[in-house]
């Protein structure tokens, strides 16, 4: 056996030393600390996305993308909060990342700070603002689907009574509520149709929102409606026989019978589509307000699920199905005058418009047929031209 020279061993000895030092040092550097990823587009979430909630829709999105373009690669980073945004931005964008989107709204200025650092890296924010060089935000117009799916709430109802589950009474939820009723009312002219609303306190408790199913089942509901991300008053709607409308993503698995459709984000076409944009060098910086898609299923950022004759009678197709080119082929909007608050009285005549940027700042007002208390006061009545057909 050769045993080293004391001068062997000690060079030996400090070599070994040395190099523990350097992969300490680099270990603990900004250097080291960047992996080097294959993949090129990357997905920043706000929560779990095994969870019902707003990321997993995302998430739907993004395995989408996968599926279309398996090459491509992508990662994600979930449970991101406000204030972790820009060192998770930062660090996806010293990955080499090529397009990061950042799916929620909470994380727009860190997405502004981080992209004036990284020119060469594309970001897209949910929600919208200020655009920048190499920043673009994206967001969908849901009310006008809400609007939509209201001409098949409408005609479906027998007891007059819909009822719709909601998480709590913010300008969009309310927004919405509005539109579904304002299409429910028109496809039954002078009939006796309402809206009853309940409130669960939460985007995700299937608890609370199987009891705000059966109470309204109870008041004499036999189409309900959510905007909420759990399943469980699609469970409630097919145990009682009635028929249901889901929201977020397409909820037929959880009530085959009871389901007609569902209003969903399409977030899987919308990636696709900008990603193949930047692939092809013909990104661009824009904010992005979809519509309604104008044909069947999959052609927007906001839509409708697929469905088939025995969840909505050809006949009841018609109305909606013209909507849905209406209000991508003109100007014309779900809440363009007439409109009643909810005590029955005018406040924008037919042929007018809300202010622009109303409905998302100041609609926290209930319109006419929804049952239910909104924080708001509606505006003051206004003189004009109502509803061409006076019910008596």
């Amino acid at each position: 056996m050769n045993i080293p020279s004391g001068r062997s061993f000690l060079t030996a000895f400090l070599i070994i030393i040395s190099c523990g030092l350097v992969a300490c040092s680099e270990g603990g550097s900004k250097d080291a600390a960047v992996e080097k990823v294959t993949s090129q587009v990357a997905f920043v979430y706000r929560e779990n996305i095994d969870e019902y909630n707003w990321s997993h829709l995302h998430e739907i999105g993004r395995q989408y993308l996968d599926e279309q373009l398996p090459d491509l690669g992508t990662k994600y980073v979930e449970n991101v909060s406000a204030d972790e945004a820009e060192k998770v931005l930062r660090q996806l964008a010293e990955e080499g990342h090529k397009l990061i989107f950042a799916t929620s709204a909470e994380y727009y200025d860190a997405v502004m700070n981080v992209a004036s650092d990284f020119p060469e890296t594309k970001f897209e924010v949910y929600g919208g603002g200020e655009t920048a060089d190499n920043v673009a935000t994206y967001d969908g117009r849901m009310y006008q689907a809400f609007y939509v799916a209201g001409g098949y709430t409408g005609e479906m109802t027998v007891s007059g009574v819909i009822g719709f589950i909601a998480p709590e009474p913010t300008i969009e939820v309310i927004r919405h509520i509005n539109a579904i009723t304002a299409a429910s009312l028109l496809v039954r002219t002078c009939e006796d149709i309402s809206v009853h609303i309940r409130w669960t306190g939460s985007w995700n408790d299937p608890e609370a929102e199987r009891a705000a199913a059966l109470e309204l089942v109870d008041l004499g509901a036999d189409v309900l409606v959510q905007h909420t991300y759990s399943p469980e008053m699609q469970k409630v709607a097919e145990e009682k026989g009635l028929r249901s409308m889901g929201y977020g993503f397409d909820m037929r698995e959880f009530a085959p019978k009871a389901n007609m459709t569902s209003i969903i984000w399409q977030w899987g076409w919308y990636y696709l589509r900008q990603v193949n944009n930047m692939l092809e060098d013909k990104w661009k910086a824009r904010a992005y307000d979809g519509k309604v898609s104008t044909k069947a299923h999959g052609r927007g950022i906001v839509d409708l699920a697929a469905y088939n004759y025995d969840q909505i009678p050809h006949i009841m197709e018609a109305p909606p199905l013209k909507w849905r080119i209406t209000w991508n082929e003109t100007v014309k909007d779900t809440f363009d005058g007439p409109v009643y608050a909810q005590n029955g009285d005018l406040v924008l005549a037919k042929g007018d418009k809300f202010p622009k940027g109303y409905i998302f700042t100041d609609m926290d007002w209930f319109v006419e047929g929804v049952v239910g208390e909104a924080p708001g006061e509606a505006p003051a009545k206004v003189e004009g031209r109502g509803r061409d057909v006076v019910c008596r």
